[in-house]
């Protein structure tokens, strides 16, 4: 009897032992799904215009789980309308850390686009000039890591202006390993001076040699000037598919001839250029059922011109095998999408 009890309970500490261990074997896959379709008038404010929309123009966004052991895998296998990846599939083998930066910056780069897009489409004035160089990450083995962060903006070197990231590349190319430099840092509202220790670097493509480098992947950085201030505050949410639905919502609030939303809930998705091209994105059948789910009457999809476009196709697939009550749209340019507005009849009665 002694034997068997002994037995029962090494079998148990066993299989607490596995069970546990389990949590820790990394499972490195994604698990997407439906996110949220949130109204853009709250989210941004632009000096000078107006907020008496009767409708409402949504952003959507897409539900992501990192599956980093079976518990979560299995809780992932209970999500409906799920999608799991592989992270290397994802993040292009990036540690999640520098994709999460990357994701910070894209969503940076579409608030600065989408200001862009919506003055020229409204022909107002406008001055778009480079005005530093964007950390997105600090390498790990950078020099800098304990005094730069993501989303710094090195504005100087040495004295000297910097304004672009081949700027910041040819200053240092006169620099050696292991020199310090002086570094002028925009964080926030304030220009911080930063000293860090430079490090060495593979050299760039066509030339030979290592080279002098900070160690950080660098962006650009522009200032965008205008009359009216545009201020977007999207919280914790990144990437860069929300920027066309920021210029709709740009130009609504300065438009003159009347509410674009004609009454409607209009949700959407898609990159935007400078010139108001809308680009293509991922997840976009997650997007679609999200909007349906928040009663959005119609949803603005990037059109698909080239092979290999799939955001029209999938979103127009989505609502139909989910009979969705909602009518895709597809678009290739923010004046695409403002003519259709146009053309929409205005909806009395309640927000639908």
């Amino acid at each position: 009897m002694r034997s068997m009890r002994f037995y029962v309970g090494l079998g148990v500490v066993i299989g607490v032992i596995i069970l546990v261990a389990l949590a820790f074997i990394p499972l490195p896959y994604y698990i997407f799904s439906p996110g949220s379709a949130n109204p853009l008038a709250p989210m941004i404010t632009v000096s000078g215009g107006h907020k008496t929309e009767k409708g409402e123009f949504m952003m959507t966004t897409v539900s992501v789980l990192y599956a980093q052991n079976i518990y979560e895998f299995l809780y992932g296998l209970t999500i409906p309308h799920r999608q799991i990846l592989p992270e290397s599939l994802v993040s292009s083998g990036l540690p999640d850390p520098e994709y999460t930066a990357i994701e910070s910056y894209m969503m940076y780069t579409s608030h600065q686009n989408s200001k862009i897009a919506a003055f020229r489409y409204l022909h107002l004035p406008l001055r778009v000039t480079p005005d530093g160089v964007y950390v997105v990450y600090v390498a790990s083995d950078s020099t800098a890591t304990e005094k730069l962060r993501d989303g710094d903006v090195i504005t100087g070197l040495n004295g000297h202006k910097v304004t672009t990231a081949q700027g910041l590349i040819d200053q240092l190319g006169h620099d050696r390993p292991g020199q310090v430099v002086r570094l002028a840092v925009k964080r926030g509202h304030k220009t911080l001076p930063i000293t860090v220790r430079l490090t060495t670097l593979p050299p760039l493509p066509g030339h030979k040699g290592a080279r002098a480098g900070i160690g950080i992947l660098p962006g650009a950085a522009n200032a965008v000037t205008s009359p009216y201030r545009v201020t977007i505050n999207t919280g914790n949410i990144d990437g860069p598919s929300a920027g066309f639905m920021f210029s709709l919502e740009i130009v609504n609030q300065l438009y003159r001839g009347g509410d674009l939303t004609r009454g409607y809930k209009i949700a959407g998705t898609g990159t935007i250029s400078a010139d108001g091209t809308i680009g293509q994105i991922g997840g976009i059948q997650h997007k679609v059922i999200a909007a349906s789910a928040e009663g959005a009457t119609y949803f603005f999809a990037p059109k698909d011109r080239v092979k290999g476009d799939t955001n029209q196709l999938h979103a127009e697939q989505t609502a139909q095998n989910l009979h969705l009550p909602i009518k895709v749209i597809p678009v290739h340019t923010l004046a695409d999408a403002i003519h259709f507005l146009m053309s929409l009849p205005p909806k009395s009665g309640k927000i639908a």
